[in-house]
C-alpha cells in the first residue's frame, strides 16, 4: 500500500496523533506478525535426449522420457519425487538437447540454445547425452565445453552427468567429467546385472497422453529404458547426489 500526502499539513488533535503513532509503528492491540519469508523452491534442469524427453509422434504417445509406461515413471520425474522428499517444493524444467549429439563438428554452436534454461538460481542440472553420437572425434572436448558452459551459466548448481544407457564405457564422457570436476551417475551396475528388463522391449504397453494404452512396436523405442531402467537411472542420480563426489 502506498500513502500519498498532498497539500498543507493540518494540525492533529493529541488523541489523533497518538492513534497515528500506534498505527504506523505497529504498537497496540491487533498487531500482525510479519509473514515469514517463503523458502525458494529447489530448481532443477534436466538436459538430455529422448531418454529424458521426447515429443509425441507416430511411435510414441506422450510428452515424457522414452520409454517409461507413463510420465511419472521416467527418470526425471522419479528424481523430482526424491528431491521433493528432501527439499519440499521443486521447480523443474526439461530440455531435449539431442541436436548437440548428432552434430559431426562444432557442437558448441548449439550451446546458446540452453541460455533460456540456464540461470544463477538453478540448484541442480543433470546432463544425459551421448547415446545418439556417431562421430567421436572431438567428443571429449565437446563434452568438456558443454559442462563448462553449464558451470558458467549456473554457477551454484550441482551438475550430474549420467552414464550412457547403451555404452558401458562412454570413455569420452568420463574423461570430460574428470576434467571438469562434475558428478557422474554411473550406470555400470545396470550393465553388470545384465538384465534385459531394463529396456522397454517390443510389445510393452505404455500409457499415452490420449488416455489410451499403446503397444510399443518400433525397435528404436523398444531399446529405450522401460520403468525398471528409468528407476535405475534415477537411483544412480540420487545416490551420487547423496555422496556428493
Amino acid at each position: 500500500m502506498r500513502f500519498h500526502f498532498h497539500g498543507t499539513v493540518k494540525r492533529m488533535t493529541v488523541a489523533a496523533g497518538i492513534f497515528a503513532f500506534l498505527f504506523f509503528t505497529g504498537f497496540g492491540c491487533g498487531k500482525k506478525a510479519a509473514a515469514a519469508p517463503q523458502k525458494k523452491a529447489f530448481s532443477y534442469l534436466a538436459v538430455g535426449n529422448s531418454i529424458t524427453w521426447h515429443r509425441k509422434c507416430d511411435s510414441w504417445w506422450s510428452e515424457a522420457g522414452m520409454a517409461a509406461t507413463e510420465p511419472e515413471k521416467d527418470y526425471v520425474h522419479l528424481v523430482v519425487k526424491a528431491l521433493e522428499k528432501k527439499h519440499g517444493k521443486v521447480s523443474f524444467k526439461i530440455r531435449n538437447f539431442a541436436p548437440w549429439e548428432v552434430m559431426a563438428h562444432d557442437r558448441a554452436e548449439f550451446l546458446p540454445m540452453l541460455d533460456a534454461d540456464l540461470n544463477a538460481d538453478l540448484d541442480l542440472v543433470t546432463v544425459q547425452l551421448g547415446e545418439n553420437v556417431r562421430d567421436f572425434t572431438t567428443l571429449r572436448q565437446d563434452f568438456a565445453e558443454l559442462f563448462r558452459y553449464v558451470q558458467q551459466k549456473a554457477p551454484k548448481a550441482q551438475i550430474v552427468v549420467i552414464g550412457d544407457f547403451w555404452n558401458k564405457k562412454c570413455a569420452e564422457k568420463r574423461a570430460a567429467v574428470a576434467e571438469c570436476g562434475v558428478l557422474f551417475a554411473d550406470l555400470t551396475p545396470m550393465f553388470d546385472r545384465n538384465d534385459p528388463a531394463y529396456a522397454c522391449g517390443l510389445n510393452a504397453l505404455v500409457k499415452g497422453d490420449d488416455g489410451k494404452t499403446h503397444a510399443v512396436t518400433h525397435p528404436g523405442v523398444a531399446a529405450h529404458p522401460g520403468d525398471k531402467g528409468m528407476a535405475a537411472i534415477a537411483e544412480a542420480v540420487i545416490c551420487i547426489l547423496e555422496k556428493g563426489k
